[in-house]
């Protein structure tokens, strides 16, 4: 008995199509056949009165059936699948409109056309599916439109898509929903060949290390100039392959299910609030692009604000410094002091670490009163006082993102033209006031529980650095080798032990003794110097530290996690914390997985994370 009808072919330069039939009594079915018009070759697909044409340029349908695509960034995704973990396809039927009341409306017109550029750019950068059923009974298309949302909508938006994966199986496994309403299931997947052999080299580079260093991004752009993809489809790719990884969907997934929570809620609360900034400042780790889980905030965060019993202290003192300088003594002459800049700077450093989003509605808010005050009294002066600030501000935030992503983020390196910027600005702030520069960038970070030990190293080099440039005693390109050395030696460090967690965990391998360990250190070694993926001349001392943390990561999981969930004792694992060196980031990675792997509830992790007071 014949299951499936296949054919498999190209439209246009660098396009292709996969078109599959499925059902029952298939053995004389037709269902496939070329148009040439003119010379240009047209596939033409039809089942049921349902009918497809995938031409050089893009994809034209009549009939029933809709398209689907797995979620990836630049998707439109609706806030309603937003909060919903198990939803992971966008869904779209023919003929569907969407009203504010009573949502989904479905139409009698489902004919429609799109262009391979709109299809890969509305949808999935690398692959898109289309569908049609061929109904056992003759009822209108809106009636069929009703039936397929009702029986396959819930199926469609749930079922794991994969990029190599099988589509028989996808018409296989629902055949149960669709079987009921027809005698057959056809399915059009449309792939972009170019973005596919970037997707895979991409996914290829970043599953050795997490990290693309400077070698495997000259790789990868050299690719995308010569497959001609832009660069919004790049960072479409790079998000996806990112957020696919295992451990990098964790904390995204975390950070989400926080951000639905609040979505069903008025407001944001300070315990949210604090979650949202520590995963973060995990995703900024991690190389999580920011503008990813921003389209998340802007989505589910709104314009909520966060509970306070009391308007936080840096607001008030915000609105005052700003209404004072600016306006309400505007009429005998204020300007603003050095002190009124230093509470202003301080303020916003405030404002940024609450991600409080008060503090630039304060602004845009004083910045409108300005304006009509200008107007009214027709006296630029106050605007200009005004664009003064915005510019201390905007040095502000260009130091802030540059410094934190050196800090938090193991592949950033400091580039000559960055390093310039800094010790121009660093001059600016400290003529505001002597260590200003270092009490608003410096300071935050080293105190901050989630800054790694690289990233210590960094902020560190760079303040001294600094200091020395400023002397005379340095010279600015010997700052930018120093950085660069701390990025490639933590780099190489994750490789090694990626490396040695892959082959202990592959083999099963226990090692007794130093003899072995030492033995082992050189066997990983040799294998990765001859690979290229580390330098040669590596210290021993180097690799040795990477299977130390290892074996305390192994300590921890086994031995010292267990201990403090079962007893509820937060010492026991803050001790741990304090004496192992490992990472703050890194243990709650540990424990994430712990707590997945024995399906614990949050209750249970918040317990050893928080001291009784």
């Amino acid at each position: 008995m014949i299951k499936d009808l296949r054919v498999h072919g190209v439209a246009g330069p660098d396009k292709e199509f996969y078109a599959t039939l499925s059902g029952f009594g298939l053995g004389n079915h037709y269902f496939h056949e070329v148009i040439d018009e003119d010379g240009v070759l047209r596939h033409r697909f039809f089942c049921g009165g349902n009918e497809y044409i995938v031409g050089p340029d893009g994809v034209s349908h009549t009939g029933n059936g809709g398209s689907f695509c797995p979620y990836m960034f630049g998707v439109d995704e609706p806030v309603e699948d937003l909060v919903k973990p198990d939803v992971v396809n966008r869904l779209v039927l023919f003929g569907a409109r969407h009203d504010p009341v009573p949502g989904i409306r479905l139409t009698r017109n489902t004919s429609g056309s799109e262009s391979f550029k709109d299809v890969f750019l509305r949808g999935h950068t690398v692959y898109n599916y289309y569908f049609s059923i061929q109904f056992l009974t003759r009822i209108s298309l809106k009636k069929q439109q009703e039936k397929i949302l009702r029986v396959l909508g819930k199926s469609l938006k749930r079922f794991p898509l994969e990029l190599d994966g099988d589509d028989s199986k996808i018409a296989e496994e629902l055949n149960a929903q669709w079987s009921e309403l027809g005698a057959a299931f056809f399915l059009l997947k449309l792939v972009n060949r170019s973005h596919r052999e970037f997707y895979v080299k991409f996914r290829e580079l970043y599953s050795r290390s997490h990290v693309l260093g400077e070698e495997e991004q000259i790789i990868l752009q050299n690719l995308a100039e010569r497959l001609e993809i832009d660069p919004y489809s790049r960072e479409r790719i790079k998000i996806d392959i990112m957020f696919r990884d295992n451990e990098n969907r964790r904390v995204i997934d975390e950070y989400r299910s926080v951000l639905a929570e609040i979505w069903r809620g008025d407001e944001i609360r300070f315990d949210q609030s604090a979650k949202i900034s520590r995963l973060r400042t995990l995703a900024l780790r991690k190389g999580i692009p920011d503008n990813f889980l921003n389209a998340l905030d802007e989505k589910l965060l709104g314009n909520k604000r966060i509970v306070a019993t009391e308007v936080p202290e840096y607001l008030v003192e915000a609105r005052g410094v700003l209404e004072t300088i600016l306006l309400q003594t505007r009429r005998i002459g204020a300007r603003l002091e050095r002190v009124d800049l230093i509470r202003l700077l301080k303020t916003k450093l405030s404002a940024l670490e609450n991600r409080d989003s008060v503090f630039d509605r304060i602004l845009i808010e004083v910045g409108k009163e300005c304006d009509e005050f200008s107007t009214r009294t027709e006296d630029p002066a106050i605007l200009e006082e005004f664009g003064n600030i915005i510019t201390y501000f905007d040095r502000f935030d260009t130091v802030y993102n540059v410094v934190n992503r050196m800090a938090f983020h193991e592949e950033e390196k400091l580039s000559l033209e960055r390093a310039r910027s800094l010790l121009a600005n660093r001059r600016i702030f400290e003529e505001i006031q002597d260590g200003l520069f270092h009490e608003l960038f410096l300071d935050p970070i080293l105190k901050n529980p989630y800054l790694p030990g690289t990233g210590r190293k960094k902020i560190q080099a760079l303040s001294s650095g600094l200091k020395k440039i400023a002397t005379g005693d340095l010279a600015l390109q010997d700052l930018v080798i120093s950085l660069g050395t701390l990025t490639r030696d933590e780099k190489e460090y994750r490789i090694v032990k990626a490396a040695m967690d892959r082959w202990l965990k592959k083999f099963g391998r226990s090692l007794r003794g130093e003899d072995e360990e030492n033995a082992f250190v050189g066997d990983v070694k040799k294998m990765l110097t001859s690979k290229g993926f580390v330098r040669s001349g590596m210290p021993d001392a180097f690799l040795r530290k990477a299977l130390d943390d290892l074996k305390m990561e192994r300590v921890y999981v086994s031995k010292v996690l267990p201990g403090a969930v079962k007893e509820k004792n937060p010492w026991i694992r803050e001790e741990f914390i304090r004496s192992s060196g490992l990472d703050l980031i890194r243990v709650e990675e540990l424990e994430r997985e712990f707590q997945a792997q024995y399906r614990l509830e949050d209750e249970a992790m918040d317990r050893i994370r928080k001291r009784d007071k």
